[in-house]
């Protein structure tokens, strides 16, 4: 998944940000950088989505390990 951050102004000055492509609470660090986007704005509301609750994977490859003394 892609981590993306979507800001949206409104008509009336009203300013909306969603960080997705980041499950978990490591997509808490966003809010910080949310409001360097945007250093006038205050925030007044937020909120977590379901995407916070899901776990983050990590691709793992499988590795072999093999002692030297068992080497032929």
């Amino acid at each position: 998944m892609t981590r993306r951050i979507v800001v949206t102004v409104a008509s009336d000055g009203t300013i909306t940000a969603q960080s997705t492509g980041q499950p978990g609470p490591a997509c808490l660090d966003d809010v910080g950088l949310i409001e360097q986007l945007c250093p006038h704005a205050r925030t007044v509301d937020s909120r977590l989505t379901d995407e916070y609750y899901t776990t983050a994977t990590t691709d793992v490859t499988d590795t072999a390990f093999v002692r030297e003394e068992d080497q032929p």
